[in-house]
């Protein structure tokens, strides 16, 4: 397309007047993708590291045929190797009625991967919030036994369904799930899953799920693992006592949804440290960087554009050189442009990679010197 040739000589161009040291000269709306005016291959994310670059979208983003969905999947496909969707694979959308599974989004999503040699990533099993929860689960009239083996035959049967789809190699399509989704929250303690399943359902989730398939890998995932150092500290106690107590556990899910000046960059590189310490894996599994949090700025400007890309930098620069490369399970990325983003506030944040009209931002190129091992210092 004439318009993709376009954008990429003016991402060169941006570079180069980048590369000056004049600040004046950033376009925070992009800049642009490009491959050097065509001239040399142009590097996507996926091809900066040898762990997956995931991206969490959306049904319609792999099945609308708008003019913007089909650029949407062009992007995609270039510069990402591993999906999740946001919502469609959660409980209240695959469990609609007792005994009753719905797998047909995550079907398509599985088969939309294994087309494009991509890897899923399953989000998430379990999640407390009332919006998360098939109304019938949440008023279930049945005994307790009766609701947690509801649940019990959920994770299984959903996790089992998903293990049968493979690669033309014999490789799972679905390398992995979330099997519990933020429940180090004083929303999850009173929330229904551990008042009728029991303090210990976050640990039963994890053996369920493995019951489900003998080889997936199962993540504990939450928030604020970087930026809280009680909240981290909580997270590590459970996982060690999961170890301790041979309770199913490959990996740690940690969110990064930060802000442009928190954590700071010592702090990111403890808790990436002390996740990493644990021996299992380790997913950066929604980052994205807010801008705007207090809402004292009305447009993104130069300045915000350059720490967010900044924080970008520091949090692939971490993963890549702290965590051990056997413990590296991929970054994802939570959406794609600006407007997909759940932080987006009717365009008052930018916390993505992509500017609307699918152009790269300054915090691509942050990101992607990351994924280099160019250090942020």
């Amino acid at each position: 397309m004439k318009l993709n040739k376009f954008s990429q000589i003016l991402f060169v161009l941006i570079l180069i007047s980048c590369s000056s040291g004049d600040d004046s000269n950033i376009n925070v709306g992009g800049p642009s993708g490009g491959n050097n005016g065509g001239q040399e291959p142009v590097e996507y994310l996926r091809e900066h590291v040898s762990f997956p670059i995931g991206l969490a979208l959306s049904y319609e983003q792999i099945t609308s045929n708008s003019n913007s969905m089909i650029t949407y999947r062009e992007v995609m496909n270039n510069e990402f190797n591993s999906l999740t969707f946001g919502n469609e694979m959660k409980m209240y959308n695959m469990f609609p009625a007792p005994d009753t599974y719905d797998w047909s989004d995550g079907d398509d999503l599985v088969a939309y991967a294994q087309e494009h040699g991509m890897r899923v990533h399953g989000h998430t099993l379990l999640w407390h919030p009332e919006y998360s929860i098939p109304n019938w689960l949440e008023s279930f009239s049945g005994t307790d036994q009766e609701f947690e083996d509801q649940v019990k035959n959920y994770i299984i049967n959903t996790v089992a369904h998903f293990a049968e789809f493979e690669d033309d190699n014999g490789n799972p399509i679905v390398e992995s799930w979330d099997v519990v989704n933020e429940a180090l929250t004083s929303e999850a303690m009173n929330a229904v899953f551990r008042q009728r399943i029991g303090e210990d359902y976050v640990a039963k989730c994890h053996q369920w799920a493995r019951q489900g398939d003998a080889e997936v890998k199962l993540f504990y995932n939450d928030y604020n693992i970087a930026g809280d150092p009680n909240k981290r500290n909580e997270l590590l106690s459970m996982v060690n006592q999961f170890i301790a107590n041979d309770i199913p556990i490959d990996g740690i899910g940690m969110q990064m949804h930060l802000n442009h000046n928190w954590p700071s960059p010592s702090e990111l590189q403890t808790a990436i440290q002390q996740i990493s310490d644990t021996g299992l894996l380790v997913h950066i599994s929604e980052i994205d960087v807010k801008v705007n949090y207090n809402d004292d700025i009305t447009e993104f400007t130069s300045e915000r554009a350059q720490a967010q890309s900044d924080q970008f930098h520091r949090a692939a620069y971490y993963y890549k050189t702290i965590v051990p490369s056997p413990q590296q399970f991929g970054v994802t990325v939570w959406g794609l442009r600006d407007i997909d983003s759940w932080l987006y506030d009717n365009g008052t944040d930018w916390p993505l990679l992509f500017d609307n009209n699918f152009d790269r931002k300054q915090a691509y190129i942050g990101l992607t010197n990351g994924l280099k091992g160019l250090s942020p210092d």
